[in-house]
């Protein structure tokens, strides 16, 4: 990994949907950029981490997304090959829950519930993880299942584009989680309030892209997406930008080292 004071870090994206994933993860590197990149399923995980192999200053992450369980793809035989991938890494996403839109069913969040409960457990092999989490309209279902897990006492949980409710925003930061956060977490007034209110020991930058397979992400924007954030966090937490992006530089180095050991 590149050191705190040479690079940005992008603690969640989605290298695995560039035309040429390797090519744009050497870019960022050259750019000072290191990236914590998650997948939507295994199939995918073990696609990326052959690419991105030599290259240092990216962690894949192992990931079952809740969109992919919901409509079928990620079905119990890729849940079979996460559990049995997941005791060999320790970066863990883009794994959570989705109760909203065409998945606030019951069926949907039964299925998701229980993908989610069963991927838990598999993150009890091997070290400790670093877990990247979706959680749309189900933040308190997802701190549940965490708790009950005993994730959070074990692993280091990270919340991407946090957009519960502010009580589970305080119960998620009691519980030691981090969050991440991005331009388009920032566009909203919650998302915006929801940042002031993060401490900042708990606080990294993401960006989510590319937002969809065959997107690009060339370094320049890439590294403009992360200083857009930086930025409007320092405005809105009143912090010298040149601090704010130490700090959190630190932080995210730190949570990558641990999971390389």
């Amino acid at each position: 990994m590149l050191t705190p004071m040479e690079t940005w870090y992008d603690m969640h994206c989605h290298l695995g949907f560039a035309p040429d994933p390797a090519a744009t993860a050497r870019a960022g590197a050259q750019a000072a950029i290191g990236a914590f990149s998650c997948t939507v399923s295994p199939e995918e995980y073990e696609r990326l981490a052959s690419l991105l192999a030599g290259e240092a200053a990216v962690a894949v992450g192992l990931g079952a997304h809740p969109w992919q369980i919901a409509d079928g793809s990620v079905g119990d035989g890729s849940l079979a090959r996460f559990c049995e991938l997941a005791a060999a890494t320790a970066f863990i996403g883009e794994v959570g829950l989705d109760f909203a839109g065409p998945r606030e069913d019951d069926g949907s969040r039964a299925v998701q519930t229980a993908a989610l409960e069963r991927i838990l457990a598999a993150c009890d092999g091997g070290a400790p993880k670093l877990i990247s989490l979706h959680a749309v309209n189900a933040a308190g279902t997802v701190l549940d299942l965490l708790e009950a897990a005993g994730a959070t006492q074990r692993h280091r949980c990270v919340f991407h584009w946090f957009s519960g409710t502010s009580d589970e925003l305080n119960r998620a930061r009691d519980l030691g989680c981090y969050f991440s956060v991005g331009p388009r977490m920032l566009a909203s007034r919650r998302g915006r309030a929801y940042a002031r209110q993060i401490p900042l020991d708990r606080l990294l930058l993401e960006t989510d892209m590319p937002s969809r397979a065959g997107d690009g992400l060339p370094a320049p924007v890439w590294q403009a997406e992360l200083n857009n954030a930086l930025s409007g966090i320092s405005q809105l937490k009143a912090v010298p930008r040149d601090a704010l992006a130490e700090r959190i530089a630190a932080t995210s180095a730190a949570l990558l080292r641990a999971g390389d050991r």
